[in-house]
């Protein structure tokens, strides 16, 4: 894998929502924000093989949004997160554990 690939896919986004749709075979990650779906599918494919060696399962179709920060106050001070972008991933075939790790 080169380096641009192992930048692209940040880290898998755990919460309800997230590990609800890992059931249904779609899985959450944050990625960067200049990567494309083609860059995401290519980069997962290649993590996929590397840490699931005998995992039969194809990538079928990759969403991406954009999520911008909210401003958030506590008593005097605030704070504003980095915005960031998403990418959920459909795939088809055996079923991945990157939540459980």
């Amino acid at each position: 894998m080169n380096s641009r690939e192992s930048q692209i896919i940040l880290n898998p986004i755990i919460n309800e929502k997230t590990i609800s749709l890992a059931a249904s075979n779609k899985y959450t990650f944050a990625v960067a924000n200049d990567a494309n779906k083609t860059e995401i599918a290519h980069a997962l494919k290649q993590i996929i093989s590397e840490l699931y060696p005998k995992n039969k399962c194809t990538i079928i179709k990759v969403n991406t949004s954009y999520v911008r920060d909210r401003f958030r106050r506590s008593k005097r001070h605030g704070r504003s997160p980095k915005d960031f972008k998403k990418a959920i991933v459909t795939i088809e075939g055996d079923a991945l554990d990157f939540y459980n790790q």
